[in-house]
């Protein structure tokens, strides 16, 4: 047969490129948010998967792409999943089904219709051909990724894991937009806090800020660790130095502002609250402070807290959270984020 399984065109755009050799573009579906799936090719990269958002971003003549977690730089078809990959072959495979059955109507004869008259007059004999089932081809199954982020650069729509660094498509360092989008979260959930007392009560709003306090002050700590490891790691330290720094020297140490202030002057000779007023320190240990007994004490005061904190607070009394005290501090947590930021690391990109 002369012909071929693969037919020139059509929706994958075919183009025969030698002797049995095609080439072929096959679209990647996008899931419900209009994004599509991309992995790091840095075998050592954790998490390494993200999504991205077509038509956002760079949009034309784009030959680099970055990892947004290790800042790995290859061609964009390099980001390439392996459920992607299997929707590729299994589409491919799907369409060699198809040519296969329709060279095999073609050699025997058989019509538009499926059939083929042999003979005539009163001895004759009709041929048909039905072709089987083509293969059923599954769309990518891909993970779920909650933290959506817009690169105020080159406008790449895009969702990672945690909090990543920098921008897949320029390949900026958009850290600071992350820790800005996480905390404008709490913000909203603030927001909303007075709907839901009346909505649902007193204890279930008391509940909800208690949980905002707690995030502002995982938010802090995560991104602290972040930016020392980023420091430690332009300075040359090795995976297992690295680890042991933040194990043994840090511990949760980013969750007391005081501790916080002593790690970062004996390491880096850094005055975290440089240029701010002792009401500002005081008022973020304070708050910072409360996480210990809702965490630990569902929400009591305990002895350790009163040692920790001057307050009028009471032993065995809840303690006292408001609205106001967290919206205040969401900004000077921001503040001092983007001052130990502008301290301890590069800028790349």
């Amino acid at each position: 047969m002369s012909d071929s399984i693969f037919k020139e065109g059509g929706p994958f755009n075919i183009r025969r490129t030698g002797k049995d050799q095609f080439t072929m573009n096959v679209s990647i579906p996008t899931d419900e948010h209009g994004r599509i799936a991309r992995q790091c090719p840095a075998s050592n990269c954790s998490p390494g998967y993200f999504k991205v958002k077509p038509g956002t971003g760079i949009t034309g003549g784009q030959r680099v792409a970055f990892c947004p977690y290790c800042r790995h730089a290859a061609e964009p078809a390099e980001f390439k999943t392996d459920e992607q990959l299997r929707y590729a072959k299994d589409m491919v495979v799907r369409d060699a089904h198809k040519g296969i059955q329709d060279m095999l109507g073609k050699a025997l004869g058989i019509g538009p219709y499926g059939s083929k008259r042999i003979g005539g007059g009163f001895i004759s004999m009709e041929m048909t051909y039905k072709p089987g089932s083509l293969p059923t081809v599954r769309r990518p199954t891909e993970d779920e990724i909650r933290r959506d982020i817009v690169c105020p650069h080159c406008g790449l729509d895009h969702a990672v894991f945690g909090m990543a660094i920098w921008c897949a498509d320029c390949g900026k360092d958009i850290f600071l937009i992350h820790v800005e989008t996480e905390l404008s979260v709490i913000s909203k959930m603030l927001s909303d806090i007075d709907r839901r007392r009346s909505a649902l009560g007193a204890r279930v709003a008391a509940r909800d800020l208690e949980n905002c306090l707690e995030d502002v002050v995982s938010i802090f700590e995560a991104v602290l660790k972040v930016l020392v490891t980023r420091n430690l790691k332009e300075a040359g330290a090795t995976e297992e130095e690295i680890q042991s720094c933040l194990k043994r020297k840090i511990g949760n140490s980013f969750q007391s502002i005081d501790r916080t202030i002593e790690f970062l002057k004996t390491e880096f000779n850094l005055d975290l609250f440089e240029g701010q007023s002792s009401d500002v320190s005081r008022l973020l240990r304070n708050t910072f402070e409360k996480r210990h007994p809702i965490t630990h004490n569902l929400g009591i005061v305990d002895k350790k807290y009163l040692e920790r904190v001057l307050s009028g607070d009471q032993e065995g009394r809840e303690v006292r959270v408001s609205k106001a005290e967290i919206e205040s501090v969401i900004p000077i947590v921001l503040q001092l984020v983007r001052y130990v930021h502008s301290k301890l690391v590069k800028i790349e990109g």
